[in-house]
């Protein structure tokens, strides 16, 4: 009983939060998430995440490409694989690929994608989060190739865990898109997909903070598989004249990353849908390996 008074607060906020959710989406009528993003089709969904243990399973991928559709992310469309594998699905979850005042560095490798997004021959869904919809639908018009779809971000901070599978399985929240690909496998599973397989999913960012023991300000690389590490204590933050975030926040988000996988990883199998990872190295614990 003593255990239970001491987690009344907990379950009382997220009730609260939940009915304020479930009044919202009565009022914006979001219903149908799942069947407006669903795609019909029986074969393995290959989710490509820019983790740089990719580069160690290039040789797999390219067996594997005539019999699945594949999910490439972020700035995939700047490497020699893109036409290689010609993906049929592209998500963009970050602001700064279509938010004004980010670092020149950025903004030139932006400029490279949209040029090679446009090249495209083939049927390729690009999907976004909600804000960045019309920006890059504009930005992609001129090839009917490609189609621009969008996910909204609509996350709640519910503490329960078995209060935010819910707020899932109902539609009643999203999860918190903190890197792209918790958006990557939320798309995948909203648009009906039942065998995920993932790569690319290091999840080892965290081992690339720094802090300069002079100023206190916290730098991050970024090593991906299809670069070499960006420094930003070279090219700055993303966006010009926006602070470094401190340690703290960057640790919370490491954390909220790791979570929100977990509870897709539950979701997922709430849902009947097998993901695998077969990343050759990865830190995510809550899906299966082959």
């Amino acid at each position: 009983m003593s255990n239970l008074f001491r987690k009344f607060p907990i379950y009382f906020s997220d009730l609260i939060i939940l009915i304020f959710a479930l009044i919202l989406k009565l009022i914006t009528a979001n219903f149908g998430l799942r069947k407006s993003l669903r795609t019909q089709s029986a074969r393995d969904f290959i989710v490509l995440g820019n983790g740089p243990s990719l580069k160690e399973d290039v040789n797999n991928l390219l067996m594997e490409r005539s019999e699945a559709e594949f999910c490439v992310v972020n700035y995939f469309a700047n490497t020699e694989l893109f036409e290689k594998i010609k993906p049929t699905h592209y998500v963009l979850i970050d602001p700064v690929f279509w938010k004004s005042g980010i670092n020149e560095n950025i903004r030139k490798d932006n400029e490279e994608l949209i040029k090679n997004l446009l090249k495209v021959t083939w049927k390729i869904n690009v999907i976004c989060e909600a804000s960045g919809y019309k920006t890059l639908r504009d930005m992609l018009i001129s090839n009917s190739n490609i189609t621009v779809k969008k996910i909204k971000h609509n996350w709640f901070d519910l503490r329960s865990e078995k209060a935010n599978i819910f707020a899932l399985r109902s539609g009643l929240s999203t999860p918190n898109l903190a890197n792209v690909l918790i958006g990557a496998v939320w798309y995948s599973l909203i648009s009906g997909k039942k065998n995920i397989i993932i790569y690319g999913a290091d999840f080892s960012s965290f081992k690339e903070l720094r802090v300069d023991q002079n100023t206190n300000r916290v730098f991050t690389s970024s090593t991906h598989f299809y670069q070499e590490s960006h420094d930003l204590a070279a090219v700055k933050e993303k966006y010009i004249g926006v602070p470094p975030k401190m340690i703290n926040i960057r640790f919370y988000q490491v954390w909220v990353g790791f979570r929100q996988m977990y509870y897709l990883a539950v979701l997922a199998k709430a849902w009947n849908v097998n993901i695998v990872n077969k990343s050759s190295f990865s830190y995510l614990d809550c899906f299966d390996r082959d």
